[in-house]
């Protein structure tokens, strides 16, 4: 059934490609496609021989398109999205599998590597972008080879490393644009006698925000981050090397952007707009008569409870006057290489911090209806060691272990007119502790010449510990917009009955404060058969299981439930681990003497209680869905000739539903989050001979189709279109020119969503139940919110650089 319905899919992607969907021009004299070497496989391997769906960038591709930042990778890869689960914490969903969570303590089904080293947060990745050698993107199931939660697959990224014998050399790249952008990026290597090298790299990213709030003046959406990079390379013999990288960096900016609209008839009757449809894809450019808090009753007073319109006809228009962000990461890796005559040896030891604060206003108006507070101080111990084989005999093989031990402190506070009329602030901070151990093993044997069965199997046992104590400080007094994290919560709790019999010392209640564990034992698995047609095509067919594991709740909520109900309630709360079976049926062909490169995958994911962060009548929930499937296929083309031609075009098709509801809140038929029908991208360039220097021409563009924000369930079945991203087109370009005797020199302009597409990366409803409840009067804000950035404005500069050596 499984192997029918993937032909089926198969069938209908070559009509598409019959269709025109790929049209290209060959001209008889072209220049070979450019090869990729990628460690997919954790040996290297041509980018074409790998039976992996793999998308794969140079470092050179990124400079050229302006990658900085991982969210850029989106409009490169079809089947890519992201979303902000908060603040910078970058999610991917790769093939509509990704997290949906906006809590610190989720983990991601889609796994992020940096020079083979797990990043726990998606806030790594976006300080890590600079000096690249590549980035891979991994389609499907990878927990074999890679550590952790690589369920939906996962994005690699390499830096450039010291050459040893390469002589002083480096790189200067910047650019300066519109919002007062300015980029600087930096790199210089050189020896350190004969058998070292160092490499020292930097970069500076500055821009004021797009968005510009009415209430006190502030620009969102900007940052400001600085990176650095130092790496040292030992070579004692031919046989074996030290590579030692040492990196920090910190970033500020203000918060999360998000633009609104009200639901509530601006006559005090506590109705629904009539300019507010529950059910259509709300349109955050219109400036409606909606308010989000319904007027004061009889009696009551003062500027907290007046009902406000949210809503801007000006995209870059916001209502908030709430939001910070400030990052800092730093921390080391060292890594060995030993190569014995039948094996390659690695050793991998990390050590990392990562230490942030960020409040996001998550109804986007005015004196923070609903204001989240998340604050993190993480330090993560990673060892890896792997055995490679070097035979190229019949049987290859992969050995290694690995282990991870985490010690995070975490916080998440709520401040909302909803609760206590702003009088109190429910908070939870949370002690936790993470020891994952992994054993894996992969086999390649060649059955006949060109026929290849691979085997892999990952066994994981995880154990998370958590220490919550949550508390309920009164902040009476205390401004709406003043910032309260840990240590100012610590003195207001300090302050509330301290010693008496309900408290402790320091004034946290007795009875809430309760400790969780949880263990997750689980196996990965990979069968894969690969055949090669001559030394241009392969074929490959692959089952695959990937897992993720259970996560604690660190909801705020649990400050304010009844004493007893708070351990029942981390208990209803636990998710059971998920599983993925993925069915894959992959072609990749080479013709025209390598002067066009085709690659096609179809697939079917099958779900088993695919983890959802939700929202259920105004109350966030984690929940799982029993079963839930996703059929797909992607396609990828590239072409180039020798008149300095470059093509490349790339779909992706997804059907995802939750099959399977019984016993849960999810709706049986629903979409799942993340999972857009379709997304394509094509990027062409040329370059042409301008006197004594090559001019080259670059454009792309991207489209990504309506998704769901969120996967609907019985409680936010009312307002889908809350929930719903609407489709958009990004197009972007560049012009450089290449001058200089070696063409070191280079200067151009650039100019990023270029047609001004204004979109949203998720949308949320706060309070969902209350957008429908006509006779409400209650004081609930009831906002429809959309999260924005910068990309979703038009952004244009220049840029120049240089080489040297």
């Amino acid at each position: 059934m499984v192997i029918r319905s993937m032909l089926l899919l198969l069938k209908r992607l070559l009509a598409i490609t019959a269709s025109g969907a790929f049209f290209i021009f060959i001209n008889p004299a072209m220049a070979q496609i450019e090869e990729i070497l990628v460690t997919a496989q954790k040996r290297s391997e041509s980018l074409q021989d790998v039976p992996i769906a793999i998308t794969a960038f140079t470092g050179e591709t990124m400079k050229t398109l302006g990658v900085t930042d991982a969210s850029d990778l989106v409009k490169l890869t079809p089947g890519l999205s992201s979303k902000s689960q908060s603040g910078s914490n970058l999610s991917y969903f790769l093939r509509g599998v990704g997290t949906n969570d906006i809590h610190l303590t989720a983990a991601p089904s889609v796994g992020q590597y940096f020079d083979e080293v797990t990043l726990t947060s998606g806030f790594q990745a976006r300080t890590s972008l600079f000096d690249m050698e590549r980035v891979e993107v991994l389609k499907g199931p990878q927990n074999t080879l890679f550590g952790l939660n690589t369920t939906g697959g996962a994005v690699t990224y390499y830096s450039k490393k010291p050459e040893i014998g390469a002589g002083t050399h480096g790189i200067i790249d910047g650019r300066v644009g519109n919002l007062s952008s300015t980029y600087f990026e930096g790199a210089v290597g050189f020896d350190l006698g004969e058998n070292a090298a160092a490499r020292l790299s930097g970069a500076s990213n500055k821009s004021d925000g797009a968005f510009n709030s009415v209430f006190d003046g502030r620009d969102f959406g900007d940052q400001d981050t600085q990176s650095l990079r130092a790496q040292l390379l030992w070579a004692p013999s031919d046989s074996t090397d030290f590579l030692l990288q040492i990196n920090y960096a910190k970033s500020e900016n203000n918060g999360t952007v998000y633009k609104t609209l009200g639901s509530r008839a601006p006559n005090g009757s506590g109705a629904v707009c009539a300019e507010f449809n529950p059910l259509a894809v709300a349109d955050f450019e219109s400036n409606t008569s909606c308010i989000s808090v319904p007027p004061p009753a009889a009696g009551d007073a003062g500027p907290m409870q007046r009902g406000t319109d949210p809503s801007f006809s000006s995209w870059e228009q916001v209502g908030m006057d709430v939001g910070s962000e400030n990052l800092k990461t730093k921390g080391f890796s060292l890594k060995i290489n030993h190569e014995f005559e039948w094996a390659s040896f690695t050793s991998i030891t990390a050590l990392d911090n990562l230490a942030f604060k960020n409040t996001n206003d998550l109804d986007g108006s005015r004196l923070g209806q609903m204001i989240n507070l998340q604050q993190d101080d993480r330090n993560t111990f990673q060892q890896e060691f792997r055995l490679v084989s070097n035979s190229d005999d019949k049987l290859r093989w992969i050995a290694g272990v690995y282990y991870l031990d985490q010690d995070s402190e975490s916080y998440t506070g709520l401040r909302s007119n909803l609760i206590g009329g702003w009088a109190i602030l429910p908070n939870v901070q949370l002690d936790h502790t993470r020891e994952n151990l992994g054993v894996y093993g992969q086999i390649e044997y060649d059955l006949i010449d060109d026929l290849t069965l691979t085997t892999g199997l990952r066994w994981s046992d995880e154990t998370i510990n958590g220490n919550y104590m949550p508390s309920r400080p009164r902040v009476v007094g205390i401004s709406n917009t003043t910032l309260l994290h840990a240590d100012e919560v610590n003195s207001l709790v300090s302050a509330q009955n301290p010693g008496t019999p309900a408290f402790d010392a320091n004034g946290f209640e007795i009875a809430r404060q309760v400790s969780q564990e949880l263990s997750n034992e689980d196996l990965g698995f990979t069968v894969k058969l690969d055949y090669k047609f001559g030394d241009t095509s392969l074929a490959y067919l692959s089952f695959s299981r990937g897992f993720k594991g259970s996560a604690l709740d660190i909801r705020a909520a649990y400050a304010l439930v009844p004493v007893s109900n708070v351990i029942r309630g981390l208990e209803e709360s636990r998710l059971e681990p998920e599983s993925l079976d993925a069915w894959e049926l992959g072609y990749k062909t080479s013709f025209l003497d390598n002067r066009v490169q085709l690659d096609t995958s179809v697939f079917r994911y099958e779900y088993q209680n695919l983890q959802q962060f939700i929202t259920l009548r105004g109350v966030p929930t984690l929940e799982n869905a029993p079963e839930s499937k996703i059929n797909g296929f992607d396609a990828n083309i590239k072409f180039a000739n020798d008149s300095g031609f470059y093509a490349q075009a790339g779909v992706a098709y997804l059907d995802s539903e939750v099959s399977e509801a019984g016993g849960s809140s999810f709706i049986q038929g629903a979409p799942l989050a993340g999972a857009p029908e379709w997304s394509f991208s094509a990027l062409a360039s040329q370059e042409f001979v301008v006197g004594n220097g090559v001019l080259t021409l670059m454009g792309n563009i991207s489209y990504t189709d309506q998704q769901a924000s969120e996967t609907l369930t019985a409680g936010t079945q009312p307002v889908v279109g809350a929930f719903t991203v609407d489709s958009f087109t990004l197009v972007d370009a560049n012009a450089t020119y290449r001058f200089g005797s070696e063409e070191q020199f280079r200067v151009g302009i650039y100019g990023h969503n270029l047609t001004d597409e204004h979109y949203c990366n998720g949308t949320r409803a706060s309070d969902n139940a209350n957008l429908v409840s006509p006779g409400n009067r209650g004081r609930h804000h009831a906002n429809v919110t959309c999260m924005v950035n910068n990309t979703s404005t038009r952004t244009y500069g220049v840029s120049f650089g240089m080489d040297f050596n």
